[in-house]
């Protein structure tokens, strides 16, 4: 694997938003890291509100999809959101022919799923 193909992470806070920006390979050998890193950042609020973006992932594997289904029931179970953002090429349709795209929340871009959870986490509590 060369530097170009190895994934980075980069992490950051929106508001009561976590956004975690992923380039390059999203697979075996990038899995753990990944989910390490992102469990460790929702810490950062309650609930969990998580954007991934996935623009820049060339190569997404069934590790890949395994670390983003655990992240989705770690954040659901929390009470908190995640919403996946800019999945194109061969990520879009391994994500169609798996189903998958029935089962996360799907944005177009990161920027639509960071407005839209920003709003969510800045509302009002229900008070019914």
């Amino acid at each position: 694997m060369t530097s170009e193909q190895a994934l980075s992470i980069s992490l950051g806070l929106q508001g009561p938003c976590v956004i975690a920006r992923l380039t390059g390979e999203f697979d075996f050998a990038s899995a753990a890291e990944v989910r390490d890193r992102v469990t460790k950042a929702l810490d950062l609020t309650q609930p969990p509100l998580l954007v991934i973006d996935m623009q820049a992932v060339n190569v997404c594997d069934s590790s890949g999809l395994s670390v983003l289904v655990y992240l989705h029931k770690a954040v659901t179970a929390s009470g908190g959101r995640l919403l996946l953002a800019g999945l194109n090429g061969r990520c879009k349709h391994l994500f169609a022919i798996t189903a998958l795209d029935k089962f996360f929340d799907i944005r177009s871009t990161a920027e639509l799923a960071i407005a839209e959870l920003n709003d969510a986490g800045n509302s009002p509590p229900f008070t019914g």
